[in-house]
C-alpha cells in the first residue's frame, strides 16, 4: 500500500512538471528571443539552462534549403531594370492585340455615333497627326491607322475612295506604281462628300487617338470616336517600321 501511495504520488508530480514545462513552452514561442531550455530534474524540479539546446545536423529538426528554394527565389527575383507600369506603362513580352484591332474597334466607334452619314457617301480617308501647332506631323502610327481604316469602314459599306491614286500607272523596272503622294501627278477629279480625319495625343502610357468623320460641305462632324493605345504597341510599330524619312531618301 505504501508502494501505490509513493507511485501514484511520483505519476501526479511527473505529470505537473510536464505540464508547468508545457506552458512554459507555450509562453516561450510567443517571444522573440531565445528562453534557453527546461529539464526535469530527478527530484521533480524544473532546472533552467541559460544557452539553449544546439539542434543537431541532420536531424530533420533544423531546415536546410533544397534545390526547390533556388528556383523559387530565381523565379520572384525582381529584375533590376523594373520600372513601376503605372508610371512607364506595360510591356510585355509577347501580345495577341494588333493595330488593327484597334482600328477595328474605331471603325466601329465611329459607325455607331454617325449620324446623316449614307452609304453612297464618298469618303476618304486622311493621316492622322499630332495635335500641335502645325496639325501637319504624322507618324508611323497615323500612316498605318489610316491604312487600316479604309477597309474597316469598307466592311460596313462605306464607299470609300483612295484620293492617292494617280491620273495614270507608272511603269518602271522595279514594278508598276498608281499610287503617289506627288501633288502634280495626282488624279485632278476627286469627288468626296466626307473626310475621316484624327489627331493623336501623346503621353508616358500610350497614344489617345481622336478620329472623326467631317463633311466636306459645311465641315460638319457627323462621327466621332476615339481609342486609347498602348505604349508598347506604338514601340513595336517603330521599330518594324522600314518607311525612311524625306531626308534620308535625298541622301
Amino acid at each position: 500500500m505504501v508502494f501505490n501511495s509513493n507511485l501514484k504520488k511520483f505519476i501526479a508530480s511527473t505529470w505537473m512538471a510536464i505540464g508547468a514545462v508545457l506552458s512554459l513552452c507555450m509562453a516561450g514561442c510567443t517571444s522573440t528571443e531565445s528562453i534557453g531550455s527546461y529539464w526535469l530534474g530527478e527530484d521533480g524540479e524544473i532546472t533552467h539552462h541559460a544557452e539553449p539546446v544546439p539542434v543537431p545536423k541532420r536531424s530533420g529538426l533544423q531546415y536546410t534549403p533544397d534545390s526547390r528554394d533556388r528556383q523559387y527565389q530565381q523565379h520572384v527575383a525582381v529584375d533590376p531594370g523594373y520600372k513601376d507600369p503605372l508610371h512607364h506603362g506595360y510591356s510585355p513580352i509577347q501580345t495577341h492585340k494588333r493595330l488593327n484591332d484597334y482600328a477595328s474597334q474605331l471603325a466601329m466607334e465611329l459607325m455607331d455615333n454617325a449620324t446623316r452619314l449614307t452609304h453612297e457617301d464618298m469618303v476618304g480617308v486622311t493621316s492622322f497627326v499630332r495635335l500641335n501647332h502645325s496639325l501637319s506631323d504624322s507618324t508611323v502610327l497615323g500612316n498605318q491607322l489610316s491604312e487600316y481604316l479604309i477597309s474597316e469602314l469598307q466592311d460596313f459599306g462605306l464607299a470609300v475612295v483612295d484620293f492617292k491614286l494617280a491620273g495614270g500607272i507608272t511603269v518602271t523596272p522595279v514594278g508598276d506604281f498608281v499610287l503617289t503622294r506627288d501633288g502634280a501627278l495626282l488624279a485632278k477629279q476627286i469627288e468626296m462628300d466626307h473626310v475621316v480625319t484624327g489627331t493623336i495625343i501623346e503621353d508616358d502610357r500610350g497614344v489617345r487617338i481622336n478620329a472623326r468623320i467631317v463633311s466636306l460641305e459645311n465641315k460638319q462632324v457627323v462621327a466621332s470616336a476615339n481609342v486609347y493605345i498602348p505604349a508598347f504597341i506604338v514601340m513595336d510599330l517603330n521599330k518594324m517600321a522600314s518607311v525612311n524619312s524625306p531626308s534620308q531618301t535625298n541622301e
